[in-house]
């Protein structure tokens, strides 16, 4: 027995209402008052061979790497203008011991995050601190062009839907085109992600870099955080910063 055309049309309207409370639901309602805290951690350090393959030394003090990567977190304060990014602070890193800090200062280099990142996304620019030869130096400078392209692979994070992109970058520290692939999650619609990498149409919960993976551990919601600013009145250019890499590369050399 067919359904009359009135009980069809109902019902249709009642699908296509709830199919739009549910779309609704998935995003976030966000102005610029809207704050997030987003705690990162290493998911994954990439190792340039298998562990099995090292001598029993090194085999230990990868171990010993990979076990201190579980007590790295990076912070994320954000909201639509501003974001800034940095390392925090953990009891078992300000150790005194020698070995734990030469285990924490390998961790470091896996991820080779900037010290700390600000970034006004209202201009696209971002100031960030870096750390060479035991110097803290500060770059002002555009977003990085990562050329994303934007895939269709989709996994969940923390419960939200991330999609996959793939971008690529020049690093001029070892003067190199570096890969990376962003897991994003379009439901809560801001641009940043960890250290430098942003420019997607949702927040960046997930790197895959050369070195490690870096995932979103927590995302929390925070109206009207403070997001501290990076002092950059001494700030390099993206060239000054290029040219010094260079000078200390080649005082290296000459060694």
């Amino acid at each position: 027995m067919k359904k009359p055309l009135g009980i069809k049309l109902i019902r249709k309207g009642f699908l296509k209402t709830l199919l739009f409370f549910f779309l609704g639901c998935l995003s976030w309602d966000l102005n610029a008052q809207t704050s997030f805290k987003i705690t990162y951690g290493i998911s994954e350090i990439k190792l340039r061979r298998p562990i099995d393959s090292l001598n029993e030394r090194s085999k230990n003090f990868t171990k010993k790497i990979i076990d201190r990567s579980k007590d790295v977190n990076y912070t994320l304060i954000i909201n639509k203008e501003n974001s800034h990014f940095e390392e925090e602070e953990t009891l078992s890193i300000e150790s005194d011991s020698r070995m734990e800090s030469l285990y924490y200062k390998a961790v470091k280099l896996f991820a080779n995050f900037n010290e700390e990142v600000y970034a006004n996304h209202k201009d696209k620019k971002i100031v960030f601190t870096k750390n060479l030869v035991s110097e803290d130096f500060t770059v002002k400078r555009d977003y990085y062009d990562f050329s994303w392209v934007i895939k269709d692979d989709h996994k969940k994070i923390l419960g939200f839907t991330a999609r996959k992109a793939t971008g690529n970058y020049y690093y001029p520290v070892t003067n190199e085109e570096l890969e990376v692939e962003a897991w994003f999650i379009p439901a809560i619609s801001l641009q940043s992600g960890p250290d430098i990498f942003m420019g997607l149409p949702g927040l960046i919960a997930e790197v895959h870099l050369k070195g490690a993976v870096v995932t979103a551990k927590n995302i929390e919601q925070c109206d009207d955080l403070e997001i501290e600013k990076i002092e950059d009145s001494k700030a390099m250019t993206q060239k000054e910063y290029e040219d010094l890499i260079s000078r200390l590369t080649q005082k290296f050399i000459d060694k």
